[in-house]
């Protein structure tokens, strides 16, 4: 699966919330965390990030 990378880490953002914390599920954690949808979303918009720390991996893709 080829993932198009197209955005920075900062232009992403960062979560100031889990979104666990008001989840009628939380009594299920870690267990409900594969089947979450909300937590998959988030994966996915992280993926597509590129970091800015300068620590690339020698891989080019």
């Amino acid at each position: 699966m080829i993932i198009k990378r197209d955005k920075f880490d900062f232009e992403i953002g960062y979560l100031v919330k889990s979104p666990c914390r008001e989840c009628p599920n939380l009594n299920n954690l870690p267990k409900c965390s594969d089947a979450c949808v909300i937590l998959d979303d988030i994966r996915v918009i992280l993926a597509k990030g590129i970091s800015c720390t300068g620590k690339q991996s020698s891989v080019v893709s």
